[in-house]
């Protein structure tokens, strides 16, 4: 049996940490450096299993290294918590960069919706709530530090949506910058008045202080309006700046809904957005026409409970006659009124894009 079990822990430590380093064989193999230790190893060979059922799960994790151990474990007893979190912490990440699958449980979403690239600085703007993740007491006593880095997609309705992936980060702090990120708001996404999704690059930093932070960074993929996306390479962070909303930890009550001048705040405790329902595009003045002029005309507004726009403001400009073609078209517009914590349609403040682009 000894002789047994010696042989197990060779076959093991072959298997599941992987070939020596280049400096030892000459070659340019790389060591693997996230396998189980030799207690995992010795933990392993007390589970009680038959040596058919050990030879099996050993020869199957040289190719699924980051379910054997734990599957191992799991079949020896559900009593060790401990174990299973030092395990999954060694396993290699969900988030790797060679294989940048999906969160877990984070199904495609099918929604047939185009999707556009929003740059970081204009993300900011969008935000109505941001949450900083909680630091995992495990990663801190073990000193893990590092940037979990996430592709996030935004719904027509301001949520993260479940196709949002993790493209890369230390395992152990995955989780937790997901759970902060799936409670962010947004402004929802218009372009000429088609509710689209929106992507962005969220930039989850967990320092060795002890402190969080978050910053937003351009997607990398190409979306459905010509933008190619941007490599990491070329990619600059954004942090939050001072207009956007304070983020609170994730463990902080939510905020009460805010009713201000006649009208609730969208977004916060609970109330919804509305939607536009019809949305005909502004005309183009002549003199925004000649000298060809194209851009964003930002609109802070009221949707009453019965669906029209009230109390147009214009809080980003872009003149040559825009600014009032957008704020006549708005006048105009129908919308599927905000629904309040009591599912009743409510009065609310909220922010509407205009675009105008030279055809």
């Amino acid at each position: 049996m000894h002789s047994f079990r010696a042989a197990i822990i060779l076959a093991l430590c072959g298997l599941l940490v992987g070939p020596l380093t280049a400096a030892q064989v000459g070659q340019t193999s790389k060591t693997r450096t996230n396998a189980p230790t030799i207690a995992d190893v010795l933990e392993i060979l007390g589970a009680g299993l038959s040596q058919e059922v050990v030879i099996v799960e050993i020869k199957s994790s040289a190719s699924n290294l980051d379910t054997s151990p734990t599957k191992l474990k799991e079949t020896k007893t559900v009593n060790s918590p401990e174990a299973e979190i030092l395990v999954r912490a060694q396993a290699p990440s969900a988030a790797s960069p060679n294989s940048a699958p999906r969160v877990a449980n984070a199904a495609a979403n099918t929604e047939s919706r185009r999707l556009q690239n929003i740059a970081p600085e204009e993300m900011w703007n969008r935000v109505t709530q941001c949450v900083f993740p909680k630091y995992p007491a495990l990663a801190i006593d073990s000193h893990i530090t590092g940037t979990v880095d996430i592709g996030l997609g935004v719904s027509p309705e301001g949520d993260v949506g479940n196709n949002s992936r993790v493209l890369d980060g230390p395992p152990l702090l995955v989780q937790s910058a997901m759970d902060a990120i799936r409670q962010w708001k947004f402004r929802p996404n218009v372009v000429q008045g088609e509710v689209t999704w929106s992507r962005v690059r969220a930039l989850v930093r967990f320092n060795a202080d002890g402190t969080t932070a978050v910053d937003l960074a351009p997607a990398i993929l190409a979306d459905n309006f010509g933008d190619p996306g941007t490599p990491k390479s070329a990619a600059a962070a954004f942090p939050r700046p001072s207009s956007s909303p304070a983020c609170k930890p994730v463990n902080e009550p939510a905020q009460a809904p805010m009713f201000v001048d006649g009208a609730y705040i969208v977004g916060i405790g609970g109330i919804g957005f509305p939607k536009c329902v019809a949305c005909p595009d502004p005309p183009y003045s002549d003199q925004a026409r000649s000298a060809k002029v194209s851009g964003i005309v930002v609109l802070h507004l009221i949707v009453t409970a019965e669906g029209h726009a009230s109390n147009i403001q214009v809080k980003r400009s872009l003149g040559y006659g825009l600014d009032e073609n957008a704020v006549e078209a708005v006048e105009n517009w129908r919308f599927n009124p905000a629904v309040g914590p009591e599912d009743k349609p409510v009065p609310v403040w909220t922010d509407i894009e205009v675009n105008f682009r030279i055809k």
